[in-house]
């Protein structure tokens, strides 16, 4: 040995050394294990002040979480809150199981002892199938594999749990965890992405899964067969076992939440044997029979006969709408969002892949109706109203939540989409749908004062609605199937929504919003969607019977729209001059309200109403009663004091005295109509 490597070897002693060497008596095996004590009693309290500080933590972040992209715009300790005062919405939500799980796994979730945390031994499954224990809980994730642990303790962590299976070598491929409380799960989804097709996927969440979880994670997940992930709340428990290349739902999923946002729920847990490869249709048969043993009033929907639709490809080439995402804004009118996602099979260019219904609240049957369509499904906590602004607006303020937070989520999910449609569950579309809203793209894109273009006539009766070729503009927003675009979403929409809870029905809200700026809308002459709701928040069945029970509907899937280039501001109001100048004035002696006022015929009318500024539109308000339009609150459909329709075949334009057409064209032997019941009102100044 050299003297260099000597001193070396007698330099100073370290700490441990010196430990060791107590007293400067010799190592000894009694030295050794009280060295090895003193270690293990540091980690052990390092590990349980590690879980203090991580509960502390955890309690302290509760009430001042983070901004974190959620998808949509609901703070997960909000949404619990909502859940607290929803009162039977919360028991609704505290179980969520697909109709087709088994009893025993039923029982199993709602918290039956048979979730020891144990893997389950002596299982016997089919050939063919492999047996998959899966638990979530909030302080435990635990996959097991014909009885074998394949998720151990110390693999698992906060958010979600992932474990992918090759079921035909009967092997757990890859364990991971991603820590979807702070992280949205940008790695997840590459994983998932690039999975071969069959593979089993298996994942459980533990403590909190929710609060960073991206949109896009979430459509990820949907696409392995999941239909709760969309519900994901906070701490919620959840498992799930789904599979690669899977194009329904998966049946194997479960979901329980807590009542209280400081608390967590009880674990759920799912012990199955899945087959190597999913029965897609096995699994839509029993839950077709599980949801048709359990609703009423579903008629055919429930024969033996009954298989789902497949949607009818247009003729042409692909409609640019067929792209565009649909929002089907729900409450729980399951009977209801049947006969609109009929409609929809039946609309050539529909794409099933492109709805989303957003529910308001957790009932049970609308998301059994969409599950049976295989329709996506995201529901959100019901908001009651507090109060109103009208007696008439019932319920204003959680529909208008339920808009709001579905539409923010929509252009979550699609960040790219240029358009987008929005509709309701009680909507039915006609046959040309896509191919109506196609032909006008082009007109929204081309004029910026042009806000949307709706499906919906309010005026638009059997006997005011003729031509499903014609196109009008108008200053009202109809609403009632609406296209938009994502730049006035942006811009226009979504700065100035109201707070929560102002009692302000959303419809208002947009319309004063789009008269502030001077936006139009596009609307038919002949409606492309039908009103089937007979009841709902502002609707009961002798207000359905009065005002949209006759409703004309376009029948045919393809009508090519006229005068397109005549829609623009300028050009729309010289065709409007162009029109009442040509017209043909009616007898302004008769009365409106007589029943022969106006015959039947083909011809060109004109009808001047009495104004004293061109703002003012009582009187036409008055005569659209007589002529049994719209006539609840405000004439709908105008443009510059202007309503154009049909009346018994004739094309009828109803203008008012002061405004630039009146004033223009309006002959000096004609005084404009003056509905009796308003005469003296109007003589007052009121």
């Amino acid at each position: 040995m050299t003297k260099a490597r000597r001193l070396r070897l007698r330099g100073p002693k370290s700490r441990l050394e010196r430990f060791l060497t107590w007293k400067k008596g010799p190592l000894t095996t009694e030295r050794l294990a009280i060295f090895l004590i003193i270690v293990l009693c540091y980690i052990n309290a390092q590990m349980i002040l590690a879980i203090y500080n991580e509960n502390n933590y955890i309690e302290q972040e509760e009430n001042n979480l983070p901004h974190i992209d959620l998808g949509f715009d609901v703070n997960p300790i909000a949404q619990h809150e909502a859940d607290k005062e929803a009162g039977k919405e919360d028991s609704e939500r505290q179980v969520a199981m697909l109709p087709v799980l088994s009893e025993e796994i039923a029982t199993h979730v709602e918290g039956d002892p048979v979730i020891t945390g144990l893997c389950p031994s002596q299982v016997t499954c089919p050939e063919n199938h492999v047996h998959i224990y899966a638990e979530s809980g909030p302080r435990k994730a635990k996959v097991c594999l014909n009885g074998n642990e394949v998720l151990p303790a110390w693999k698992t962590g906060r958010g979600i749990n992932l474990v992918v299976i090759n079921s035909e070598r009967v092997t757990a491929g890859s364990v991971h965890n991603f820590d979807t409380y702070q992280n949205p799960g940008t790695d997840m989804v590459d994983i998932l992405k690039n999975l071969n097709d069959d593979r089993l996927v298996v994942m459980v969440a533990q403590d909190e899964a929710s609060a960073a979880l991206s949109a896009e994670a979430k459509l990820t997940i949907e696409k392995l067969g999941s239909t709760l992930i969309h519900d994901l709340g906070w701490r919620d428990s959840w498992a799930f076992i789904g599979q690669v290349g899977i194009t329904s739902v998966s049946p194997y999923e479960a979901l329980k939440s807590s009542l209280d946002s400081s608390t967590w729920p009880d674990p759920v847990a799912i012990s199955q044997c899945i087959p190597n490869k999913i029965d897609e249709e096995e699994v839509l048969a029993s839950s077709r029979k599980e949801f048709c043993a359990t609703y009423d009033n579903y008629g055919e929907f429930c024969k033996k006969t009954w298989t789902v639709p497949q949607p009818i490809a247009h003729p042409g080439e692909q409609l640019l709408t067929s792209t565009f995402p649909i929002a089907i804004i729900a409450g729980d009118r399951g009977s209801y969002l049947r006969q609109v996602l009929s409609a929809f099979f039946k609309a050539p260019g529909f794409v099933p892949e492109n709805v989303i219904v957003f529910q308001d609240g957790y009932g049970l049957e609308t998301f059994a109706v969409a599950r049976q369509f295989g329709i996506r499904l995201v529901r959100f906590p019901k908001t009651d109203s507090k109060n109103h602004k009208e007696d008439t607006f019932n319920h204003a303020d959680h529909i208008a939540t339920n808009y709001k937070r579905s539409l923010d989520a929509l252009w979550s999910m699609y960040p790219n989409s240029e358009f987008v449609f929005i509709m309701e569950d009680d909507l039915i579309v006609s046959p040309d749908f896509f191919d109506y809203f196609n032909q006008l793209v082009p007109v929204l894109r081309a004029d910026k004062t042009l806000f949307s273009a709706s499906a919906w006539n309010d005026n638009g009766y059997g006997h005011s609605a003729k031509d499903p070729t014609m196109v009008y503009r108008t200053e009202f927003f109809p609403g009632l199937g609406w296209l938009m675009s994502k730049k006035f979403w942006l811009e226009v929409v979504e700065p100035s929504w109201p707070k929560c809870c102002q009692g302000y029905s959303w419809d208002l809200f947009m319309r004063d919003v789009l008269k502030g700026r001077g936006l139009d809308t596009l609307y038919p002459d002949v409606s492309r969607t039908y009103h089937i709701g007979k009841t709902g928040a502002n609707v009961f069945n002798q207000f359905f019977n009065g005002y949209f029970r006759e409703h004309a509907l376009a029948k045919d899937s393809h009508y090519k729209l006229e005068g397109l280039e005549k829609l623009g501001p300028k050009s729309y109001s010289d065709l409007l001059a162009d029109l009442i100048s040509r017209a043909k004035t009616v007898d302004h002696e008769e009365d409106p309200c007589d029943q022969h006022f106006i015959s039947e015929g083909e011809d060109l009318l004109v009808l001047y109403y009495y104004q004293r500024d061109s703002r003012e539109s009582k009187q036409a308000l008055a005569i659209a009663g007589c002529l049994n339009l719209w006539n609840v609150d405000k004439v709908r459909g105008m443009f510059n004091g202007v309503l154009r329709t049909h009346y018994r075949g004739n094309q009828l334009l109803i203008v008012g005295s002061m405004t630039k057409y009146g004033k223009k064209y309006m002959p000096s032997n004609v005084k404009p109509i003056r509905i009796a019941k308003y005469k003296d009102e109007l003589d007052a100044g009121q």
